[in-house]
């Protein structure tokens, strides 16, 4: 009977394969901002504002390929089992203190054609990536590194994660744009979908409206809800 390593069910496994949302939702979800996004959620699937882009104007969208732990050797599976476009979601525990990221995995990631990386935990070369311009999205930035093999049995791929503070399963939606990262669970996702094809262009077009000031017509909102104005 083989030794029993793991303690937790996703402890140990490697998911090869999972469904992933049509390419059209995926391509209506990236034309919106997180706002909008967490608006339709019910404020639901926003990851803890911590989590933030190593520079200014990053975006990536895509479905999750989902790494449990900050093992090196897990990670690269994870990577080598992606698609084009997957996001990286790495439930590294909220580590700031060591990176589990940096430039040469993230040419690696480039050079596949994945969309970023979501960590909640720390990179390095930070410099380098930003130059590459590839969207990593992360609590810090620290130059020292775990030391690896770290924790080698217990990490899973394309399991379920919690990566700051958000559930996030296998072809889940990932936005993160400079406000943060929010997470669109695949069963949500065609009908969010369909709602930014409905409203997001008329929001913009209100936006190009706005051309000179215009006050809110609130007053009789507030005196409905009690409230008394004094000249």
């Amino acid at each position: 009977m083989p030794e029993q390593r793991f303690r937790s069910p996703y402890q140990g496994v490697i998911k090869k394969t999972f469904e992933r949302p049509p390419a059209h939702v995926v391509a209506a979800i990236a034309t919106c901002y997180t706002g909008f996004i967490i608006d339709r959620t019910g404020k639901q699937g926003f990851m803890n504002p911590a989590v933030k882009p190593i520079a200014p104007g990053m975006k990536m969208c895509g479905p999750a390929t989902t790494v449990l732990g900050a093992d090196l050797e897990v990670r690269r599976m994870a990577i080598n089992l992606a698609q084009p476009g997957d996001v990286l979601v790495c439930a590294a525990d909220g580590v700031v203190d060591y990176a589990s990221f940096g430039d040469i995995t993230a040419l690696r990631m480039q050079l596949k054609g994945m969309s970023g990386i979501v960590i909640d935990g720390a990179t390095r070369d930070a410099a380098v990536i930003r130059e590459m311009g590839f969207p990593v999205f992360v609590k810090g930035i620290t130059a020292r590194n775990y030391h690896y093999p770290y924790a080698g049995d217990h990490g899973g791929v394309n399991v379920p994660v919690v990566c700051a503070g958000v559930l996030v399963n296998a072809g889940d939606i990932v936005l993160g744009d400079d406000d943060g990262v929010v997470v669109v669970p695949r069963e949500m996702a065609i009908g969010i979908a369909r709602t930014v094809e409905a409203e997001f262009q008329d929001e913009n077009v209100r936006k190009r409206g706005l051309t000179a000031w215009q006050p809110w017509p609130i007053e009789d909102v507030l005196r409905e809800r009690g409230y008394r104005f004094e000249d």
